[in-house]
């Protein structure tokens, strides 16, 4: 009997044991911690990204070395990445990828563009531009002188036009790099200034137009002065107005190439007719002799003045001529001289 109740009370012992452990296993403690994630780092702030230029866009010439624009860019993420988003640069100029507009320009003409500046983090800016380009600086003779430059000594200053010239960009100077000019002028840009003095033949020089970029160009020229037109004085003189009076009067000088021509330029004189009783009534006259005439013919002028047999008269004056070359020295002048000529037609 009694080793059955001690055996009972052991395994009572054992089943609160047993119920003890399990419900302290079961029960969490105060000092265990949980496991927790790892907070990712926060991103790195930046400034905006943005496009300016060191110097603004200017205007260039055909073959002239542009004088390079630098572009900056600043804030967003490096490293940056450049292009031309819109339009197009200059044939010639590129964009660098440090930013720098720079080469020769091959075309001319106003050229308008977008360049965008990109960084890492996808972000853009843009800046407009506008490029003028001239064409290259270009000189040339004018028509009338692709072979000479013709003038006539003591010629006024229009006639000492030369060369044009196309392209470049201003300011232009002029400068004579060989030869001498003709007597008497100066070089005023492709043209000579002045009255040609001096003596007749040619003279060869060469000018250089230097434009504001400094491109230059030449220009050859050859000028040959020719003696000024002259004109001979004379007289015309006729015995009896039944019979004509007729005089030549030579010439000399001027252009080759055409005959000049021959005008009246005054008449000054006395006028005489037969009065009813036979007597002559002489008047002061500023009229010319009856059917006088001037013409250009063999290198001289021919002044007449015809018969009057049905018209009995006197005439005694100056008729004063003018020869004008028509080779024109400039445009709407030309070279041209005077002479007189003494007209006597007698009564009998």
């Amino acid at each position: 009997m009694r080793s059955n109740r001690e055996g009972r009370r052991v395994r009572s012992a054992l089943i609160g044991a047993l119920i003890l452990v399990t419900a302290a296993c079961a029960r969490p403690t105060s000092t265990a911690h949980q496991a927790l994630p790892t907070p990712s780092p926060s991103p790195t702030p930046t400034t905006p990204l943005v496009l300016t230029a060191t110097a603004p866009f200017h205007n260039g010439e055909v073959g002239v070395v542009y004088a390079p624009v630098g572009l900056q860019a600043t804030g967003g993420v490096q490293p940056y990445a450049w292009a031309i988003s819109d339009g197009a640069l200059p044939a010639g100029l590129r964009l660098a990828s440090d930013g720098t507009v720079s080469g020769t320009p091959a075309s001319a003409g106003t050229f308008a563009f977008t360049v965008q500046v990109s960084d890492a983090g996808n972000s853009t800016a843009t800046i407009p531009g506008s490029v003028p380009i001239a064409a290259a600086l270009s000189v040339s003779l004018i028509p009338a002188c692709a072979t000479q430059c013709s003038v006539e000594l003591g010629c006024v200053s229009v006639c000492g036009a030369f060369g044009g010239q196309s392209g470049g960009v201003e300011p232009y100077s002029y400068t004579l790099m060989s030869g001498s000019l003709p007597a008497g002028t100066a070089l005023s840009g492709l043209s000579l200034s002045g009255t040609f003095v001096g003596l007749s033949g040619y003279l060869n020089f060469t000018v250089q137009v230097t434009d504001g970029f400094g491109a230059t160009a030449s220009v050859a020229v050859t000028f040959w002065m020719y003696d000024h037109i002259s004109l001979a004085g004379g007289t015309c003189y006729s015995t009896y107005y039944p019979f004509p009076c007729r005089a030549s009067l030579p010439y000399s000088g001027g252009i080759p190439g055409g005959p000049p021509t021959v005008r009246v330029l005054s008449a000054s004189g006395s006028f005489c007719t037969r009065a009813v009783t036979g007597g002559w009534v002489c008047n002061p006259s500023s009229n010319l002799p009856p059917n006088f005439s001037a013409t250009v013919a063999g290198g001289s002028v021919i002044v007449s003045v015809p018969a009057s047999p049905n018209y009995p008269f006197e005439y005694n004056g100056t008729v004063t001529l003018q020869l004008t070359d028509q080779y024109p020295c400039g445009s709407g002048t030309n070279c041209s001289t005077t002479a007189a000529v003494q007209v006597t037609f007698a009564g009998g």
